[in-house]
């Protein structure tokens, strides 16, 4: 008798194991990407790209479009504008994709990294 519990409870224990394993399975096959999946924020960073670069053009255009109806001049202001929009757009997406941005000391890093001789405070020494 006590042969026949020992092996239900075998069976048991077998078929719990059998149903975590196959649970797991699923939790594994849902849990993993797809090959052609981006990663959850990369949407973000690729709709950040493209507002970047879309209203640089567009504001630079508008610009140019106020210029030349103020000078007179026809498509003049509106060509330059758009081709200044653009790079701002492209150093725009470039501050953001090296993370630099615009950040507190972001000139005077770049000061200091010019001139080795320069003091880490950023200051001259004219300044003292």
């Amino acid at each position: 008798m006590s042969d026949q519990k020992q092996q239900n409870g075998q069976d048991r224990l077998h078929d719990i194991e059998r149903r975590i394993a196959r649970m797991q399975g699923e939790q594994n096959e849902t849990a993993a990407p797809s090959r052609s999946a981006l990663p959850k924020n990369m949407g973000a960073i690729l709709g950040r790209v493209a507002t970047e670069l879309v209203a640089g053009v567009a504001v630079g255009t508008f610009m140019g479009w106020l210029f030349d109806g103020w000078f007179g001049t026809s498509p003049l202001f509106m060509v330059v504008m758009f081709f200044l929009g653009a790079a701002a757009g492209m150093l725009n997406v470039w501050r953001m994709a090296s993370g630099r941005g615009m950040a507190t000391g972001y000139f005077d890093e770049h000061r200091q990294s010019a001139d080795p001789n320069s003091p880490a405070d950023g200051s001259s020494a004219d300044d003292k």
